[in-house]
């Protein structure tokens, strides 16, 4: 394990990760082939197959990110750094899934997979913008503010691929052939939802009823 990898386990500290793997009996997230296979076909500029052994977390923070890279290169004795808004924000923004290995040819660096997942409520444009300025911010246009240690790389993940989202903003480190990639989440096709309504069932989040709808 590098000292990135290394870095983000010790940061590791959703306890909702640790709870899921105890539950389901995969205490390490370990992904499945399917899974591995999928990521690598829409992850095309990935230079080798993503390892069983990966390190895996969930809703992992992006300051979390942002330390376990700076302090790859640049630990300090003293523990006391100089902060960058920027950089760390103390917010609980975050990455949905995050997986992380060594490179086949380097072990010091690591390739760095940050999924964004959304089932039913959607993408905006918001949240997009967002989230890949941030990234932006951290690891730079062409992902090489960290090329000592990590090499990013960015994939939405959704049911269907969202027809009105601007991905022009995402950094070039996030695009493949120009576009963020994306890989299709399967869902049950009889999930339901619960929504407010009036008396005469129309929509409305003031309403004094309810009503049961098709997702």
């Amino acid at each position: 394990m590098n000292k990135f990898i290394s870095n983000l386990s010790q940061f590791n500290r959703k306890e909702r990760f640790y709870l899921i793997g105890k539950a389901l009996g995969n205490e390490k997230f370990s992904l499945s082939e399917e899974f591995r296979k999928s990521l690598e076909m829409c992850l095309t500029k990935l230079p080798m197959e993503i390892p069983n052994d990966s390190f895996v977390a969930m809703d992992f923070h992006i300051d979390w990110i942002y330390g376990s890279a700076f302090l790859a290169e640049n630990e300090s004795s003293n523990n006391l750094y100089t902060l960058n808004n920027d950089y760390i924000k103390a917010t609980q923004e975050d990455v949905d899934l995050l997986i992380a290995f060594p490179d086949k040819f380097n072990k010091d660096i690591s390739h760095l997979i940050m999924c964004e997942c959304k089932a039913e409520t959607g993408w905006t444009n918001k949240q997009l913008h967002s989230k890949t300025e941030r990234i932006r911010k951290i690891f730079g246009e062409d992902g090489n503010n960290f090329r000592n240690t990590v090499i990013p790389y960015f994939i939405i993940i959704s049911p269907r691929k969202s027809k009105d989202l601007d991905t022009s903003v995402a950094p070039a480190f996030a695009k493949v052939n120009g576009d963020i990639p994306w890989m299709r989440l399967s869902l049950p096709n009889n999930l339901k939802k619960i929504t407010r309504c009036n008396s005469v069932k129309k929509n409305d989040k003031d309403g004094n009823y309810w009503k049961v709808d098709k997702t």
